[in-house]
């Protein structure tokens, strides 16, 4: 395996909307470190902003969610939240 094709991550703990890439590439997994607030949500986006193709919306607690899923425009986190969710996003860019 060459370097470009390990695992990027995303460590991200505030409420915030974060584009991780431009472009295809694959969303390996998501895990919710921690999670303390009411109606904590993370949305990701097939897109390059916080709208189109939804690819997942948890408010679940604290796991690990495999998805393997490709992404084609690009891939964009929203964490939401009275305490947003402590999480780590790890993905393929294309």
């Amino acid at each position: 395996m060459s370097i470009q094709d390990r695992y990027n991550y995303a460590h991200i703990s505030t409420n915030s909307t974060t584009t991780l890439v431009t472009g295809p590439g694959i969303l390996h997994s998501v895990v919710v470190n921690n999670t303390t607030g009411a109606s904590d949500t993370i949305t990701i986006y097939d897109n390059t902003a916080a709208s189109g193709s939804v690819i997942a919306i948890l408010s679940e607690s604290v796991g690990t969610y495999i998805y393997d899923a490709a992404f084609g425009t690009g891939l964009t986190v929203v964490l939401s939240g009275t305490t947003p969710p402590d999480s780590t996003i790890t993905y393929l860019k294309g």
